[in-house]
């Protein structure tokens, strides 16, 4: 089963850099999930994965390790298993509007939505922006003093005008994760990351290791609307009602 932890990926996962991102509403991928967890278990997950910004929904159909879809929808995850039964339902930190995948759609990724528009307040600002041999690296900072009590910062490595790197931090300064984007692929003009690693690491100084691989990436294809739309079953497993 399709683990919520494995779910989060989707968070910082994909990459946009085009001028006509605006036209852009649609997005489907083979998704291929490799963790290496802190107890020293492995575990893979593969499938597809389609998102519409229209309808905001996240759709998951997986084909292994077993048969079964996950919906994102209104930050809760609902698991349908191939009978078309909700078999289970969970909260998620998952909002459709603010994950990698609209982010991209709309053209705002290349700052991870980070840099707020005109007259618009953000939680983050820019605190510095350094070159460096690497590339160009910029620190974000919560934007208000209330906000440092639940965010902490974040620096962004720009490698070609294309993201690299992020690493998140606590309120404390501990680093939470690392996020690393590889291998990009261009698809009708929108640069693309097709491989993406998260380190995220625990209090106790474990870690997992994610790798997530995209393949075969489709931008507002005009077909399986039944799946962009997705409308949840109305009948739940006896598991899913307690």
């Amino acid at each position: 089963m399709l683990k919520k932890t494995s779910l989060l990926i989707v968070l910082f996962s994909l990459f946009l850099f085009s001028s006509k991102a605006q036209q852009f509403y649609r997005f489907k991928a083979d998704i291929s999930i490799k963790d290496k967890l802190a107890n020293g278990t492995y575990r893979l997950t593969m499938g597809k994965v389609y998102y519409d910004k229209l309808y905001k929904k996240i759709v998951y159909q997986l084909h292994f390790p077993q048969k079964e879809t996950i919906v994102s929808q209104d930050t809760v995850l609902y698991t349908i298993n191939d009978k078309n039964l909700i078999s289970s339902t969970s909260r998620s930190l998952i909002i459709p509007e603010f994950t990698a995948f609209h982010l991209a759609l709309t053209g705002k990724l290349s700052d991870y939505g980070l840099k707020p528009a005109a007259n618009e307040k953000s939680i983050y600002k820019i605190a510095s922006v350094e070159k460096t041999s690497k590339g160009i690296m910029t620190t974000f900072v919560p934007a208000e003093e209330s906000f440092k009590k639940l965010f902490g910062n974040i620096k962004m490595l720009n490698v070609n005008k294309k993201l690299d790197a992020m690493v998140f931090y606590d309120p404390k300064g501990n680093i939470v994760s690392r996020q690393f984007f590889k291998k990009y692929v261009n698809v009708k003009g929108v640069e693309f990351p097709s491989e993406v690693t998260m380190i995220s690491y625990g209090e106790k100084g474990n870690k997992n290791i994610q790798l997530t691989t995209y393949k075969n990436v489709i931008i507002d294809q005009n077909t399986d609307d039944e799946i962009y739309r997705y409308k949840l079953p109305i009948t739940r497993t006896a598991a899913a009602k307690k």
